[in-house]
């Protein structure tokens, strides 16, 4: 390290106890793509290990993988990475034992693929997908994993990861799993624009952007979420009228056409809903258009059924693709169908959409996103991959320099640069493989290929010695037999029907009733036999503006003083206005309100002084909840509202009940509504009294129970 003037290296201005601290497992860092660099690590440990050897701590602990993973491990990763440009190794010192479930680290033999060059890749995957699902399926249901420290239970699909090194086809592997019934939780395979749900609705999307667009039309109807077959959409097309004119050409198969020449019910009830859509279009977003259009076409239920029950992933996904829509509410539907159409086309890699039942999923992720997880089982696949080349621009970062050849012309140092991020790169490549191999807690499955690795594949990057790892016993594992499908006998007759629909209508319905804007008629409650209702004995001016603002006011001004909050006797009038000011200067109809905190004060003060409420003053509560419960012939009545003010008696029971009014001069018909609300209120408390009070006026209208 050089010294500055005085003498003082990095390390001693730096390193001062208690100054800095770091923690981290360098075997473990697998993100050079996001900048991280495990040599700035080494870097500062041995600078700390040259200062105070005593300050750097090894934690070799493992809590998670059983003794003989942890072995497997130390064995086949200690020489790797200890070479120039890995961090070291340190062992690893088990928590766990071996369970007695058969080896913890075994081998899963592949068979043998035929063809050359990519379609033996293909062919080579597609055998590693079926026997790794099939693995799969004897595993789920028959394996036992530990649940706790002395306890296990039935191993479930969730237990079960398989860990790629890319995404590349990794739908092989998800459409082997589901073709057994076995759901998947994917974070890697970012094939949402290859899913059948995806492509159907693409099509969807483009024939109602664009009515003419004959291949989406044929598509969509072709498509399973219809299902038209080769043979009934020719047929359709055939029999479809021809122009006089021109009598050798067939009409086109186009959204625009008469539903009523297309002969296919199916088909003609599909068309005809979707045209009604389509002339919606230009009027509304794309996600309100297609969602209307899923509905349609009953996309969902068609999904659950061709899923069988394992359809959460495909639903996920067509919540994705109608969310990634509303982007477009401006743009419209075209350009969002343009859209999707070049992201098809392009495969463009969007991560699908994640069930929300994980634990009954098998879980598909990188290695790179499986860092920080575990599970009971974990399974490395498509290792036949190759490895991604290192080429084009550079940047050393030692150096800190950047090389970019430039029409093919590799500048100077280049090849040195070149040379070292082939290397960093192979490192980086076996820390990701140990940290596949340290995420099983129980059994760590590898497959084993019949053939020698390709050099450049993932599967070369460290000599895992396969040929020494007994395999694991498929005999032991017994393939649970698929249920057999049996056909429903639909019993459902004439006379059965109408059974169970009377059934039903014996059943009362329910009904809400809100006293304060309902008007359900109150059992037993006649108003034509009460008092005589009281007119205005004098005439009182009302404000010109701000009826109901005046209202509110006033409703909180009787709260805050029967609630002790506010004494009328002092300050009435200012709060008054201070209510009247945090309402706003508009009324209802935009116009300026004009409240007169005076008029307010005077009519809640007027109101107070009123002798039915002067009686009950102490024993009034505001804003009083109130729900009730009635069972009649036919329905059930359940009411909900909150009360002006109540007061209860000696006992505690509701006695009567108070409705304050705002109004300057209300007609019969308000005021008939006015008792039917307070009724209501009546028989939910069971109250003895109910008083509707005017405080503009000074008018008390007494309502009784039936």
């Amino acid at each position: 390290m050089p010294a500055d003037a005085a003498g003082a290296t990095w390390t001693d201005r730096v390193l001062r106890p208690g100054a800095l601290f770091l923690v981290g497992d360098p075997k473990q860092a697998i993100y050079r793509f996001r900048g991280a660099d495990v040599s700035t690590y080494v870097q500062a440990r041995d600078c700390i290990r040259a200062k105070s050897p005593d300050d750097v701590i090894s934690v070799s602990t493992n809590f998670r993988s059983c003794r003989s993973i942890l072995a497997f491990v130390d064995n086949r990763f200690r020489e790797v990475l200890q070479v120039e440009g890995q961090p070291g190794y340190v062992a690893l010192d088990p928590f766990h034992d071996d369970h007695d479930r058969g080896p913890c680290v075994a081998a899963l033999d592949i068979p043998a693929a035929e063809g050359d060059g990519k379609r033996s890749a293909d062919a080579l995957r597609d055998a590693e997908a079926e026997a790794v699902a099939d693995l799969c399926a004897r595993l789920i249901g028959h394996r036992l994993v530990t649940c706790s420290r002395n306890g296990t239970r039935i191993l479930q699909a969730g237990d079960i990861a398989l860990l790629a090194p890319s995404g590349s086809d990794l739908w092989r592997y998800e459409e082997a799993l589901e073709a057994r019934g076995i759901p998947v939780s994917t974070q890697a395979g970012k094939g949402f624009f290859r899913r059948q749900e995806i492509q159907d609705l693409i099509a969807l999307t483009r024939v109602l952007a664009d009515p003419r667009d004959t291949l989406a039309l044929g598509a969509l109807l072709r498509g399973p979420a219809v299902g038209l077959t080769d043979e009934e959409l020719l047929d359709l097309v055939d029999a479809l009228p021809r122009d006089p004119e021109r009598p050798d050409a067939r009409q086109k198969l186009r959204l625009g056409l008469d539903v009523a020449h297309v002969a296919h019910p199916v088909a003609r009830e599909v068309i005809g809903r979707l045209q009604v859509l389509a002339r919606q279009a230009l009027g509304t977003t794309p996600h309100d258009i297609l969602s209307q259009a899923v509905d349609a076409i009953r996309l969902r239920p068609v999904v659950r059924q061709r899923h069988d029950g394992h359809a959460e992933r495909a639903l996920a996904n067509v919540d994705i693709f109608l969310e990634m829509s509303r982007p477009y509410a401006v743009r419209g539907l075209r350009a969002f169908a343009r859209a999707m159409k070049a992201a098809w086309d392009g495969r463009t890699r969007t991560v699908e959409g994640r069930p929300d039942a994980q634990e009954a999923a098998v879980s598909l992720f990188t290695m790179h996103a499986s860092k920080g997880l575990e599970w009971p089982v974990v399974i490395p696949i498509n290792t036949s991959t190759r490895t991604k080349a290192v080429s084009g621009a550079l940047v050393d970062r030692p150096a800190n320099c950047l090389y970019c050849p430039v029409f093919g012309v590799r500048p100077a140092g280049y090849e040195d640069a070149l040379d070292r991020e082939r290397r960093e790169a192979g490192n980086e490549r076996v820390r990701l493989w140990y940290v596949a191999a340290t995420r099983a807690r129980e059994t760590l499955v590898l497959p084993r290929f019949p053939e020698p690795s390709d050099r450049t594949s993932w599967a070369s990057v460290i000599a895992l010695g396969l040929d020494a790892v007994p395999a694991i016993d498929l005999e032991r594992l017994p393939l649970r037999p698929m249920a057999a499908m049996t056909e429903t006998l639909n019993e459902q007759t004439r006379e059965v029907f109408a059974s169970e629909a009377a059934t039903v209508a014996r059943h009362r319905r329910l009904t809400w009733i809100v006293p304060s804007r309902d008007d359900a008629p109150v059992p037993g409650f006649e108003d034509a036999g009460s008092e005589p209702l009281p007119v205005p004995t004098e005439a009182v001016s009302a404000p010109l503006q701000g009826g109901r603002e005046r209202g509110t006011v006033i409703h909180k001004l009787l709260e805050e003083i029967l609630t002790g909050e506010l004494d009328e006797r002092d300050g009435l009038e200012a709060r008054a206005r201070f209510l009247a000011g945090h309402l706003g200067p508009y009324g209802e109809d935009g116009r300026p309100a004009a409240l007169d905190p005076a008029d307010i004060a005077a009519c809640v003060a007027r109101a107070l002084a009123l002798p039915q409420v002067a009686g009950i003053r102490e024993r009034l509560r505001a804003e009083v909840p109130v729900y009730a419960y009635e069972a009649l012939d036919e329905e059930e009545r359940a009411t909900a509202g909150v009360a002006d003010a109540l007061a209860c008696d000696e006992r505690g029971q509701p006695d009567v009940v108070v409705d304050w009014k705002s109004d300057v001069a209300p007609g019969k018909d308000a005021l008939l509504g006015y008792r039917a609300q307070v009724a209501r209120y009546l028989a939910a408390t069971g109250a003895r009294l109910g008083l509707i009070v005017f405080v503009t006026d000074g008018n008390v209208v007494s309502v009784t129970p039936a």
